[in-house]
């Protein structure tokens, strides 16, 4: 993603802030670790977070490389996969802090996201929230038009910001599922630039393709995370 953000919505919710608000920093904890994958070589698709999540990822196929980091003193996990089209699927794991439930924590994720809907609407932006349910319960979707891959506070998408402005034309789209189990906190993201040549359905067009793969990481996840025991929280000194 080399367009130039020439405005940027910093302070938005982050997956492991505790503050719609919070400005929060995400520093690496070491080195970030990828595998690039030879184009004609198969890859599987299959990765995991031992004892936290496993997962194979959609069209294994068209994935070029998968790249893994820790931030915030291991206290976040975020793997993402670009694809062939400028696309980019990412999954994010925290924990969730000891004194709060999972329904507890998405209730607070749901709220901090609505507030980021109306601050963003208030500025022109496109960032639509939506409360779902998953095969991990209560689950926040999100679209977002003309999302950046990150800035100054972390990547995408633990931060969000914005390429363009209110009257930029489509840049680009990212689809967001978040959800919980136990004491961890998922989130799925997809992301992906336009194309070069637009017209009125390609917005939709995104949306569409975006859900569907971050559906299909979201059913996976899920399906296979079901064989790890559900995460306690740390005891209380």
């Amino acid at each position: 993603m080399n367009r130039i953000s020439v405005f940027l919505l910093c302070i938005l919710v982050a997956l492991a802030s505790s503050s719609a608000n919070a400005e929060m920093k995400y520093e690496l904890s070491g080195k970030q670790y990828s595998m690039q994958f030879v184009k004609g070589k198969w890859w599987d698709g299959k990765h995991s977070f031992p004892k936290i999540y496993c997962i194979t990822f959609p069209v294994p196929e068209k994935a070029q490389e998968l790249r893994q980091a820790m931030f915030n003193n291991n206290a976040i996990y975020q793997v993402d996969v670009p694809y062939e089209g400028n696309l980019f699927l990412s999954v994010v794991s925290s924990t969730i802090p000891s004194n709060q439930t999972s329904e507890e924590a998405m209730a607070k994720v749901l709220a901090n996201e609505r507030r980021n809907e109306a601050e963003t609407k208030k500025h022109g932006l496109s960032y639509v929230v939506s409360d779902l349910s998953t095969n991990f319960g209560s689950t926040v979707g999100i679209v977002v038009k003309n999302p950046g891959p990150g800035n100054s506070y972390g990547p995408f998408p633990l931060t969000r910001s914005f390429m363009g402005n209110a009257n930029s034309p489509l840049l680009s789209m990212s689809v967001h599922r978040i959800f919980a189990r136990g004491h961890n906190r998922f989130e799925v993201a997809a992301i992906q630039l336009a194309p070069k040549q637009t017209t009125e359905s390609t917005e939709a067009e995104m949306t569409t393709a975006l859900s569907t793969i971050a559906d299909q990481a979201v059913t996976s996840l899920q399906e296979c995370t079901t064989s790890i025991p559900v995460s306690m929280p740390n005891a209380q000194p």
